[in-house]
């Protein structure tokens, strides 16, 4: 028998009992850049329509005087000013390099640096994640550190979690390209992958395993079990929408919560399943995902 949502979440409060301050510690770095994405973000955005307003006011006036003054122009000198204005203006509009479009154009390859950004999330919250599951298991024994966020970053797991997810990527995205309801279901299929690698490495050497090997045990374990996943993650909307109006500060606490309850879920789900299992290593093919 599963634990519900419910009982999840009290799981995940029960074991962050009187460590908070350690859970937000864990979680200060990632916390920080969405919150930072996210007044960078607004501020884009403001700017954006406030240039658009203030170009377009101005562009109006333009237009307007120039109308006027080609009338005058015209009545009292004929249509061959008229075509000179013309002329002067349109050039004038040719050479003005400050558009709308042109800021548009300026701010997305601002956002180069988005990628990175989520790369660099990806991988601290993957590794917070792992500490998180140690403290499920662990209670108190467990110690969470702001160093532990990083723990990916070295030469023994970054690689093998890189390949991990960026097959895991691909994998959505081709699954997307039939619609958006194929990839959405394969995005829960494989959301255990990485928990499971974790799992594997305390007693193997997973560097002798494939990638697609961590991503074909996720899609078996999670079978008849996405929903209740899905359900899950919906049942902190709510929370993720509120913390949107607070340029994503709230994120300082609900991050500890979600990733401590994601945890639980996958402990309740796979057991000690890898942690006392050899799963057998097969063939990697491509056509089962």
């Amino acid at each position: 028998m599963y634990k519900t949502s419910g009982q999840l979440k009290r799981e995940a409060k029960d074991s962050l009992k009187g460590r908070w301050s350690d859970a937000v510690k864990l979680n200060l770095v990632p916390s920080l850049l969405q919150i930072a994405s996210a007044v960078f973000f607004t501020l884009m955005v403001a700017g954006i329509v406030l240039f658009i307003s203030v170009f377009t006011d101005s562009n109006d006036v333009s237009i307007g005087n120039s109308s006027h003054e080609s009338a005058i122009f015209s009545g009292a000198l004929g249509d061959d000013i008229d075509d000179m204005w013309d002329k002067d203006y349109n050039d004038y509009e040719d050479n003005y390099t400050y558009s709308p479009a042109s800021v548009t154009a300026n701010v997305a390859s601002s956002y180069g640096v988005t990628p990175i950004i989520t790369f660099v999330l990806s991988f601290l919250t993957i590794g917070i994640s792992f500490t998180f599951l140690d403290v499920i298991r662990k209670r108190e024994q467990q110690s969470m550190e702001m160093k532990d966020a990083f723990r990916l970053f070295n030469g023994v797991d970054f690689i093998p979690v890189l390949l991990i997810n960026i097959l895991t990527y691909m994998f959505q995205f081709l699954w997307s390209l039939c619609f958006v309801i194929p990839g959405i279901v394969k995005l829960y299929s494989y959301s255990q992958s990485n928990f499971i690698y974790k799992d594997l490495s305390t007693h193997k050497d997973t560097r002798t395993m494939g990638a697609t090997s961590f991503i074909t045990e996720s899609r078996q374990l999670m079978d008849g079990h996405k929903g209740r996943l899905f359900w899950l993650d919906i049942s902190f909307l709510g929370w993720k929408i509120l913390s949107l109006f607070t340029f994503n500060i709230a994120n300082i606490w609900l991050n500890p919560y979600i990733n401590t309850t994601k945890a639980a879920f996958y402990n309740d789900l796979a057991k000690d399943r890898y942690l006392m299992l050899e799963v057998e290593e097969e063939e990697e093919e491509w056509t089962n995902f």
